[in-house]
């Protein structure tokens, strides 16, 4: 989509939904903010906490699109109680040329074959560096013999922290709003901004660009829990039974989770074809 086009349809369609794209953010996704900027909260990583100081305004100058677009396919959601299947995809990601804490975004939402375009923006709040005891990263970069993979690991890391707001097209069927809080786990190497998955092999929980928050229907104005994340979803109860790797229960194979278990859970084939088909 041509990036002129594609800002003035943002700007159309949030002008349209002005009424609802207040500064608010919903219990589940506040709850979420504050459990993570708790000082003292320990962070995924072994060893490490994350720090009390504010890097928001030094670290708004690097370009996070590419990091929120890296890993999309490795992408798992639910929206509702019963834990439907949300598959979420990221087309456009664009830094607004003023605020350098705004992105503006394009996408499409998939429940069931019930497809809708999305725009929306992702706005910076929080930019903390994780303190990670010497020690472990020491051990982690002890591991490698490739020089440069090696001092990837001794890198500083960080957790970044920004509000979403994504609005599908008021006139798809079934559609709403999107609204959140998205927890981005990256690394600074050679003044550059990395995707982290310094440890997508060594961690059984490994997750990223985890967001949590809730989607609220045009037509009703209900809303419904909607979490999503790159290879784990955020507080997903009971769905996700896995240890190596997601894996939803049994239970709710039917809310659309049944191809997706048996492509990656059971290796069919046929799935997993089926899972890589582009839908958007």
């Amino acid at each position: 989509m041509n990036k002129t086009i594609y800002i003035l349809l943002f700007l159309t369609i949030t002008a349209t939904n002005s009424t609802i794209a207040q500064e608010q953010y919903p219990e589940n996704s506040v709850r979420f903010l504050q459990q993570i900027l708790q000082q003292g909260n320990k962070n995924e990583y072994y060893g490490s906490e994350l720090s009390s100081e504010e890097l928001m305004q030094t670290m708004s100058k690097y370009d996070f699109s590419g990091i929120w677009q890296q890993k999309n396919d490795a992408l798992l959601g639910f929206i509702g109680e019963n834990y439907q299947r949300l598959n979420i995809k990221f087309i456009t990601i664009v830094k607004n040329s003023d605020d350098s804490t705004k992105y503006y975004v394009y996408g499409k939402s998939m429940v069931g074959t019930n497809i809708c375009p999305f725009i929306g923006e992702i706005k910076l709040l929080h930019v903390r560096q994780v303190e990670i005891e010497t020690i472990y990263k020491q051990t982690l970069y002890s591991e490698f013999q490739d020089e440069e993979s090696a001092e990837r690991y001794l890198a500083p890391e960080y957790v970044l922290l920004a509000k979403y707001s994504f609005f599908e097209d008021p006139k798809a069927t079934g559609s709403g709003k999107f609204e959140g809080i998205l927890k981005t786990n990256f690394y600074i190497y050679n003044e550059m901004v990395y995707y982290n998955d310094l440890r997508i092999e060594v961690s059984d929980p490994y997750n990223n660009n985890q967001c949590v928050g809730t989607w609220t229907s045009y037509l009703t104005g209900v809303s419904k829990t909607c979490n999503w994340g790159e290879f784990r979803i955020p507080y997903s109860g009971d769905l996700d039974i896995g240890a190596g790797l997601f894996s939803p229960d049994s239970k709710y194979l039917g809310n659309g989770w049944y191809n997706y278990s048996k492509a990656w859970i059971y290796q069919d084939t046929e799935a997993q074809k089926k899972e890589r088909e582009k839908w958007w």
